[in-house]
């Protein structure tokens, strides 16, 4: 009997520890799934900010798209508009405020900020086989320059420093070069040399601010020269998306006034000027330039050898009228001009024609003219800056428009502090607005800090990056 009881006693013993093992088993498997649904709600609420802060972004990419696409608005309504642009409101879901803003770069030495859109055509057309172009770019090598050249031309003859296909051939992962003009400018990043220093300069994390780190030196990523200035790269000064649409501010064709097939009659031109623009196709003389109608006359033998004068009755006054309504380029699309009223006078200094000393005359000049007349090229000879036969050497590079934008947009909610930054190209060519490009850059970090009340951010220090 005593061993019966013993053994009873010992195989209770085993029963009891196998059930603590099993209980304990279950606890860590409890344990593990209380863990993973933890774990999982916490990333789908991390995933469901994040959505939040990307829709609030395309708010804010939204609100810039209304705001270009509107006719009635004048360039400082898109270039420095925080009633609409800065620390904007979306929606409250209980836990965060979401807000917008859309920034750009304001001052240029400083890399202050401002709330707005950049027009594209406020920059240079980028001929990136016009080595002496690129070369005027802040720390922009002879070799890096061109090797951009090669990098996008049909040729296969490399220049002196440059780089063909041979090149790319020896790299560890060789590929192939495109021999033709980039959509974007990041793909020049592929290019033998080039940086991101070469293309946006000292602003590392794109925010348009001289941040510390881009005033150091040396010292901190990216190299610097320490001069308290935001030095710019290939982004700041060109575009290869600025281009211009051969219609009226109503987007009605115009009057191709150097066309043959034209039927004057049919145009709502003054009776004087179709006259006198019949006779000047008669004598087959071609418009060369808007100026040259401007007083002009011309005397054609008719029948019975009787000469007839015929006038433009073109003045100065109704240029820019001239210039909405007709036009001398038959091409639908018109590539590379450069906005009069909005370029900066180091962006206008480089287009041939001007020097520094016109390009700061323009700048100042355009403060005082009418949002009416800011609609023509026609002010820079109705002010008396520049004479008819400047207007003439200039005239097929500017233009008074824009219909490229450039976008920098953050969506952000507080007190969370999760955010989306966006960067989109709105194109305004066609019946509706387009976004041609649109990217990513929540990793470069915040632009600068979030309040809840807007402020000066000039003096504030950037919080950690909270990527999502």
């Amino acid at each position: 009997m005593k061993l019966h009881s013993a053994h009873h006693r010992h195989s209770r013993a085993i029963a009891l520890v196998g059930v603590l093992v099993i209980i304990g088993l279950l606890s860590m498997i409890s344990l593990s799934l209380m863990y993973r649904i933890n774990a999982a709600a916490t990333s789908s609420a991390t995933t469901l900010l994040s959505e939040q802060a990307w829709a609030t972004a395309l708010s804010g990419l939204d609100r810039a798209t209304s705001v270009v696409s509107d006719p009635t608005r004048t360039s400082i309504g898109w270039m420095d508009n925080p009633t609409e642009f800065e620390h904007q409101l979306v929606y409250d879901d209980g836990s965060d405020k979401w807000y917008f803003s859309v920034f750009r770069q304001g001052n240029l030495e400083s890399g202050d900020i401002t709330y707005g859109v950049t027009d594209e055509a406020s920059k240079l057309p980028l001929g990136l086989t016009n080595v002496i172009q690129m070369m005027a770019v802040p720390n922009m090598t002879l070799p890096v320059a061109e090797a951009l050249a090669d990098f996008v031309d049909a040729d296969s003859i490399s220049r002196d420093n440059g780089a063909e296909q041979e090149t790319y051939d020896m790299l560890p992962v060789a590929y192939t070069i495109p021999n033709r003009q980039v959509s974007f400018l990041d793909e020049l990043l592929l290019a033998h040399g080039v940086t991101a220093g070469h293309l946006y300069g000292e602003d590392a994390n794109r925010n348009f601010k001289l941040d510390s780190n881009e005033n150091d030196g040396e010292l901190l990523s990216p190299p610097d020269n320490q001069d308290s200035a935001l030095a710019g790269g290939l982004h700041r000064y060109f575009t290869l998306h600025s281009r211009d649409w051969n219609v009226t501010f109503a987007n009605q064709p115009r009057i191709k006034i150097n066309d043959p097939e034209l039927d004057s009659s049919e145009t709502e031109l003054d009776e004087e000027l179709i006259g006198f623009l019949q006779a000047k196709r008669t004598a087959e003389e071609p418009i060369e330039s808007m100026v040259d109608l401007v007083g002009a006359t011309i005397t054609i033998t008719e029948e019975g050898n009787i000469n007839k004068e015929y006038s433009s009755g073109v003045t100065t006054e109704n240029l820019p009228q001239l210039f909405e309504t007709c036009t001398l380029n038959p091409n639908e699309i018109l590539p590379g001009k450069v906005n009069i009223n909005t370029a900066p006078a180091n962006i206008l200094a480089q287009i041939p024609g001007i020097d520094e000393n016109l390009a700061t005359t323009i700048v100042s000049t355009r403060t005082g003219i009418s949002p009416e007349n800011s609609r023509s090229i026609a002010w820079l000879l109705q002010t008396g800056i520049m004479s008819n036969d400047q207007f003439k050497q200039l005239e097929r590079h500017l233009t008074a428009r824009s219909l490229q934008f450039h976008v920098q947009v953050v969506g952000y909610g507080l007190p969370s502090g999760r955010f989306r930054r966006l960067e989109a190209i709105i194109d305004l060519i066609g019946e509706t607005p387009r976004i041609i490009y649109l990217r990513d850059l929540t990793k470069l970090g915040v632009p600068y800090h979030f309040s809840a009340q807007p402020v000066s951010y000039t003096h504030l220090t950037l919080p950690t990056n909270r990527e999502v």
